[in-house]
This record gives C-alpha cells, structure tokens and sequence, in this order.
C-alpha cells in the first residue's frame, strides 16, 4: 500500500505527466475535492474530471512539492504551482478564456485517506487573488 508521502509523489507524478488513470485510481468513489472559489467536487469520476479541467487549462503545469507531513490518516503538502493558462478555465461566474499569460503559486493541501488508503477528503489552499492577478483577470494587490 505505501506510506501517505509515496501516494502524494505518485500523484504529483501523474499531474505533472498530465496522466489522468493513475489520480482516478487514487480516490475513493465518494472522494471530495474542495478547491479555493469553488464548490466541493464530489465523487472519483468528477474528482478526475475536475483534473481534466485544470490540466487542460494549463497544459503545461507543473507542481513541485516543497514538504510532506503525515500522521496517522491524513497528509498536510506544501507545494509550487507554474503553468500557463491557453485553455479556458471555469470559474463561479462563468468561463474565464485563455490569457496566455504564466502563474507561479505556492499553495498547501490537506488530505484524508479511507482504510483502504485512497484518498477520501482533499482541500486546497492558495491565494485566489494572486493568481487571478498574475493571469491578468483582476489588479495586482498594492
């Protein structure tokens, strides 16, 4: 089965090799994803539906991890997010189009595994304004 540290590297793995069969096979079936902005995602086929999204989004994407703490059942990361965005991201308000412009984001996530060791809970954390604003839908903060 493997400690929580192997899943995450597995998992950064796939995202980073836009391989979307190893993360549905990482997540219970009634898995929940909650991403900053958004609604909870809920379920393993919207789960890697939602990663379809983001990657197609951001084509290039690339996350490296910068920490692991685990104990027990659950995971804490630290993380570097960069890509750029060239495809059309959803968003709470309606679909934001491609800027083609480059973000870089530090981010955390915290996660929940089930007895069986796939993830059952998983929330993100990240400054949405940061990143809106290095995609050029919204001012940079003063």
């Amino acid at each position: 089965m493997g400690t929580l540290k192997e899943k995450v590297y597995r998992l950064n793995a796939a995202v980073n090799d836009h391989d979307l069969n190893p993360i549905g096979d990482m997540y219970a079936a009634d898995a929940e994803l909650v991403w900053p902005g958004l609604g909870p995602t809920k379920g393993r086929e919207a789960v890697v539906g939602f990663y379809a999204t983001l990657l197609g989004a951001f084509p290039d994407v690339h996350v490296t991890i910068k920490r692991i703490l685990e104990e027990g059942d659950a995971v804490a990361i630290q993380y570097v997010s960069e890509g750029t965005h060239t495809g059309p991201l959803p968003m709470p308000t309606g679909e934001l189009p491609p800027t083609n412009r480059r973000f870089t984001i530090e981010a955390s996530s915290f996660g929940l595994v089930d007895a069986n060791g796939l993830i059952k809970t998983q929330r993100e954390y990240f400054d949405q304004v940061e990143i809106l604003a290095q995609l050029g839908s919204m001012p940079a903060p003063a």
